[in-house]
């Protein structure tokens, strides 16, 4: 997760032998047992029959995305007060602080963090929450401090809608924050909810985590859902044609995600309504191969003598 970009002034990068990821464990907690990202693997999760569908109080509120960043490592939009995240397993209510994207080279490459069962997603929008509405310097201090909640962005050509026209509105704003250090005011017209979409709140999985840039911090309950959010080519195409990291000539922001780190001894938890559908989906699968013995074996009879 890049939240840590604001929060420590170590030398990184992504894409430069020299300060990029095989560099970073120097910095920080890098070379934990606790790091992000993870490929979930959903054979080998844990099913918690008591992880509901999450709680987000004020995400419809539009007036709430108040400015949008170029920090020279992700596009950054600051969120105001009042957004809450809270459900069962998180040990206190949550307050989200901003919301960040990670991405690839446009349509050509994937950038997104996690994996799914070795499948990496055009995106991924990261929004970060701290613990009990703490500042994100007492949260980095907290084992439990951060909560992010990762959505997957996938671009998909006959993508259309509200939640199309809400990405659509967001990247408008591309251009004004082209360059590292560039910031411009949002209008109010989107909200959270208009990004997610009809997103399905209550499939995903949990796991204790870190931030994903130096420090690295391992404080991060992570929350990825498996729904990805579709949004037109164009979108997925927008950050690394607009963004540079430097100046107006310099180098486009691309693949700026961190490799995929050992998951090591940790748990990871399915939410209780992925063990229901994941049930109904190995019955389902489970019918073709009932029925295609029953024929053989029906065959097989045909031909015996009575």
């Amino acid at each position: 997760m890049a939240a840590s970009r604001r929060f420590n002034k170590s030398p990184w990068c992504y894409d430069d032998h020299h300060c990029g990821p095989s560099t970073w464990l120097s910095m920080g907690q890098c070379g934990g047992k606790r790091q992000s990202p993870i490929d979930i693997n959903p054979d080998k999760t844990t099913h918690n029959s008591k992880l509901g569908p999450i709680i987000l109080t004020g995400y419809g509120d539009s007036k709430k995305l108040l400015e949008m960043k170029n920090t020279g490592k992700t596009v950054d939009v600051e969120l105001g007060d009042g957004l809450q995240l809270s459900g069962h397993g998180l040990p206190a209510p949550y307050t989200a602080k901003s919301f960040h994207l990670h991405w690839g080279n446009g349509n050509s490459r994937p950038g997104s963090e996690h994996y799914i069962n070795g499948r990496q997603y055009s995106m991924e929008l990261h929004i970060v929450h701290t613990k009990n509405n703490m500042s994100v310097a007492d949260a980095l201090k907290d084992p439990e401090g951060i909560a992010v909640l990762g959505f997957f962005v996938q671009g998909y050509e006959k993508t259309k809608g509200k939640t199309a026209e809400a990405w659509e509105s967001l990247i408008k704003y591309l251009p004004k924050v082209s360059v590292k250090g560039e910031d411009t005011d949002l209008d109010g017209t989107v909200s959270l909810l208009d990004l997610l979409g009809t997103t399905d709140l209550a499939r995903y999985y949990r796991y204790p985590g870190s931030l994903t840039t130096p420090d690295c911090n391992e404080v991060v309950l992570w929350t990825i859902f498996v729904e990805p959010i579709l949004v037109p080519l164009k979108v997925v195409a927008a950050f690394p044609e607009l963004y540079s990291t430097s100046s107006p000539g310099g180098p486009h922001l691309e693949n700026n995600f961190r490799p995929l780190q050992k998951i090591e001894e940790r748990t990871v938890e399915a939410s209780a309504s992925m063990k229901s559908q994941l049930r109904s989906a190995a019955a389902l699968d489970s019918q073709p191969v009932k029925f295609l013995l029953l024929i053989f074996i029906t065959t097989i009879t045909s031909f015996l003598p009575v």
